[in-house]
Protein backbone atom coordinates (compact mmCIF):
# COMPACT_ATOMS: atom_id res chain seq x y z
CA UNK A 1 0.00 0.00 0.00
CA UNK A 2 1.48 3.24 -0.74
CA UNK A 3 1.57 6.34 2.13
CA UNK A 4 -0.16 9.15 -0.48
CA UNK A 5 -1.71 10.12 -3.58
CA UNK A 6 -2.47 13.24 -5.30
CA UNK A 7 -5.28 13.92 -7.55
CA UNK A 8 -5.46 16.82 -9.13
CA UNK A 9 -9.23 17.39 -11.28
CA UNK A 10 -11.42 19.91 -11.69
CA UNK A 11 -14.42 17.63 -12.41
CA UNK A 12 -16.28 16.51 -8.78
CA UNK A 13 -17.82 13.31 -10.48
CA UNK A 14 -14.36 11.95 -11.49
CA UNK A 15 -12.59 12.86 -8.21
CA UNK A 16 -15.47 10.89 -7.11
CA UNK A 17 -14.59 7.28 -9.09
CA UNK A 18 -10.83 8.12 -8.28
CA UNK A 19 -11.54 8.45 -4.63
CA UNK A 20 -13.15 5.29 -4.64
CA UNK A 21 -11.17 3.14 -6.53
CA UNK A 22 -8.38 4.25 -4.74
CA UNK A 23 -9.91 3.11 -1.51
CA UNK A 24 -11.70 -0.35 -2.83
CA UNK A 25 -8.55 -1.30 -3.73
CA UNK A 26 -6.11 -0.47 -0.87
CA UNK A 27 -4.15 0.83 -3.04
CA UNK A 28 -3.17 4.31 -0.99
CA UNK A 29 -3.22 4.92 3.17
CA UNK A 30 -3.89 9.28 2.55
CA UNK A 31 -5.79 10.63 -0.95
CA UNK A 32 -5.08 14.34 -0.85
CA UNK A 33 -7.17 16.08 -3.93
CA UNK A 34 -7.00 19.34 -5.47
CA UNK A 35 -9.80 21.00 -8.27
CA UNK A 36 -6.94 23.04 -9.37
CA UNK A 37 -3.39 23.00 -10.36
CA UNK A 38 -1.99 25.59 -8.74
CA UNK A 39 -3.47 24.89 -5.21
CA UNK A 40 -1.38 21.16 -5.57
CA UNK A 41 1.80 23.09 -6.59
CA UNK A 42 1.29 25.11 -3.82
CA UNK A 43 0.73 21.67 -1.78
CA UNK A 44 3.95 19.88 -3.44
CA UNK A 45 6.12 22.63 -2.26
CA UNK A 46 5.31 22.99 0.81
CA UNK A 47 4.67 19.16 1.69
CA UNK A 48 8.49 18.52 0.30
CA UNK A 49 9.74 22.11 2.39
CA UNK A 50 7.94 20.97 5.31
CA UNK A 51 9.04 16.99 5.44
CA UNK A 52 10.96 16.04 2.50
CA UNK A 53 8.01 13.67 1.48
CA UNK A 54 6.55 13.64 -1.88
CA UNK A 55 3.48 11.19 -3.28
CA UNK A 56 3.50 7.82 -4.36
CA UNK A 57 1.43 8.92 -7.24
CA UNK A 58 0.07 12.42 -9.05
CA UNK A 59 -3.37 11.83 -10.78
CA UNK A 60 -3.44 14.40 -12.87
CA UNK A 61 -6.20 15.73 -14.91
CA UNK A 62 -5.05 16.82 -18.54
CA UNK A 63 -8.11 19.37 -19.68
CA UNK A 64 -8.54 21.96 -17.00
CA UNK A 65 -9.51 25.69 -16.65
CA UNK A 66 -6.81 28.43 -15.96
CA UNK A 67 -3.80 26.03 -15.97
CA UNK A 68 -3.70 22.52 -17.70
CA UNK A 69 -2.26 19.34 -16.80
CA UNK A 70 0.55 19.97 -19.32
CA UNK A 71 0.77 23.43 -17.44
CA UNK A 72 1.14 22.08 -14.41
CA UNK A 73 4.00 19.38 -15.37
CA UNK A 74 5.69 22.66 -16.59
CA UNK A 75 5.51 24.27 -13.63
CA UNK A 76 6.12 21.07 -11.74
CA UNK A 77 9.08 19.67 -13.70
CA UNK A 78 10.78 23.37 -12.96
CA UNK A 79 10.90 22.75 -8.62
CA UNK A 80 14.67 22.99 -8.74
CA UNK A 81 14.96 22.32 -4.56
CA UNK A 82 13.14 18.86 -5.06
CA UNK A 83 15.83 16.20 -5.91
CA UNK A 84 15.89 13.99 -8.68
CA UNK A 85 12.13 12.02 -8.89
CA UNK A 86 11.56 8.66 -9.83
CA UNK A 87 8.35 8.72 -12.56
CA UNK A 88 5.33 9.17 -10.37
CA UNK A 89 2.67 11.19 -12.32
CA UNK A 90 -0.02 9.60 -13.80
CA UNK A 91 -2.05 11.38 -16.33
CA UNK A 92 -5.76 11.55 -16.73
CA UNK A 93 -8.01 11.92 -19.63
CA UNK A 94 -11.78 12.18 -20.63
CA UNK A 95 -10.86 11.57 -24.07
CA UNK A 96 -8.32 9.47 -26.08
CA UNK A 97 -5.79 11.97 -28.15
CA UNK A 98 -2.83 10.68 -29.48
CA UNK A 99 -0.58 13.47 -29.15
CA UNK A 100 -1.65 13.69 -25.45
CA UNK A 101 -0.56 10.36 -25.27
CA UNK A 102 2.76 10.79 -27.71
CA UNK A 103 3.49 13.63 -25.35
CA UNK A 104 3.30 11.78 -21.83
CA UNK A 105 5.58 9.38 -22.85
CA UNK A 106 8.45 11.49 -23.62
CA UNK A 107 8.05 13.07 -19.90
CA UNK A 108 10.32 11.30 -17.42
CA UNK A 109 7.86 12.26 -14.82
CA UNK A 110 4.84 10.53 -16.05
CA UNK A 111 4.42 6.81 -15.79
CA UNK A 112 1.21 6.17 -17.09
CA UNK A 113 -1.47 7.93 -19.45
CA UNK A 114 -4.86 7.16 -18.78
CA UNK A 115 -8.31 7.10 -19.96
CA UNK A 116 -10.92 8.07 -17.28
CA UNK A 117 -12.48 6.39 -15.31
CA UNK A 118 -9.33 5.03 -13.63
CA UNK A 119 -9.82 0.74 -13.18
CA UNK A 120 -9.20 -1.35 -10.19
CA UNK A 121 -6.93 -3.53 -13.31
CA UNK A 122 -5.44 -0.24 -13.97
CA UNK A 123 -4.20 0.54 -10.14
CA UNK A 124 -2.75 -2.85 -10.16
CA UNK A 125 -0.29 -1.91 -13.21
CA UNK A 126 0.34 0.85 -11.85
CA UNK A 127 1.45 -0.85 -8.55
CA UNK A 128 3.57 -3.38 -10.18
CA UNK A 129 5.82 -0.52 -12.23
CA UNK A 130 6.61 0.83 -8.79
Amino acid sequence: MHKLVVIIDDDPISVLVCETMLRKSDFTEKIKTFNNAQDALAFLDRQYSESNIMPDFIFLDIQMPEMSGWDFMEAYSEFTHIPVRTPHVVMLSATFNPEDQKRANSDNLIISFISKPITKEALQNLSKSK
